[in-house]
């Protein structure tokens, strides 16, 4: 062992005997004394030292602060949605009521209905009450010819023929006699050969006359009638304005000049030349 030099052993007793743990015990108390326990021996009490336990003890970990994702971006037309300019909401009762103004509005720029029978309506009732029996509810013909379907207008493109035609009958005309365009296919129509037709002219009026004439041609056959030949009333006029039937003389007059039938107290309006 190497021997420890003797001022420090008397430094060390000198310091010992100020802090009153022991006297003079000279350089064999000196070596008497034990000596300070070590770490190492198994009956020595180690006292930790402070703030080991914190030392060993694994430092608490701070949460790691979460990085905020940044909003995605809207899309264009969800941007533009939300900066449109809404409806003011007291337009929205004129919106809602739009439709129906539309609707009066349209109803205003057709003629006011009278409720007055016009021509068309009044042909119809002659025609169903007079000739359906016969030429069929539609015109489609049976114990008489066809009318419908452009027919009747081919046999009498000229409404007076027909017109004086319906008014005379077969009997009027004499059984056997042409009647019609001579142009039409097939050649004219001879009076008796489908049957015998009676004359109109003496159970209906020129106006139920003209009235069954026009329902035959226009609602059966479908004649489309200019509108500048139909007065504000619907009454059919010809081309020059003038009223198919004028009052005087005692005859109802064709285009040529000729009687339709007798008698009357109506003239039939040829059209101008």
């Amino acid at each position: 062992m190497t021997e420890v030099p003797e001022h420090l052993l008397k430094r060390s007793r000198d310091r010992r005997a100020a802090l009153g743990l022991g006297g003079d015990g000279g350089e064999g108390g000196g070596e008497g004394e034990s000596a300070a326990p070590t770490p190492g021996d198994s009956g020595a009490e180690v006292e930790p030292a402070a703030g080991a336990g914190a030392a060993a003890a694994p430092a608490a970990v701070a949460p790691a602060e979460v990085e905020a994702k940044p909003p995605e971006p809207v899309p264009p037309y969800v941007e533009a949605a939300l900066q449109r300019r809404r409806i003011p909401y007291w337009a929205m009762p004129v919106v809602g009521l739009l439709p129906i103004w539309i609707i009066l509005y349209a109803g205003s720029l057709s003629p006011a209905d009278t409720g007055e029978a016009t021509q068309l309506d009044l042909g119809a009732e002659i025609y169903t009450l007079n000739c359906a029996s016969c030429h069929g509810g539609g015109g489609g013909g049976g114990v008489g010819r066809q009318l419908s379907g452009g027919e009747v207008l081919t046999t009498f493109p000229n409404l007076a023929d027909q017109l004086e035609f319906v008014a005379a009958g077969t009997q009027g005309f004499g059984t056997g006699t042409p009647y019609g365009d001579p142009n039409r296919a097939g050649g004219q129509r001879t009076a008796g050969s489908f049957g015998n037709m009676p004359g109109f002219g003496d159970s209906l009026t020129p106006e139920e006359l003209l009235a069954v004439v026009r329902h035959e041609r226009e609602t059966l056959s479908g004649e489309e009638v200019p509108p500048e030949q139909l007065a504000d009333d619907e009454t059919l006029t010809w081309p020059d304005g003038a009223p198919i039937f004028e009052e005087g003389g005692s005859e109802l007059l064709g285009p040529d000049g000729e009687p339709l039938f007798d008698p009357t107290t109506w003239r039939l309006v040829a059209p101008a030349p």
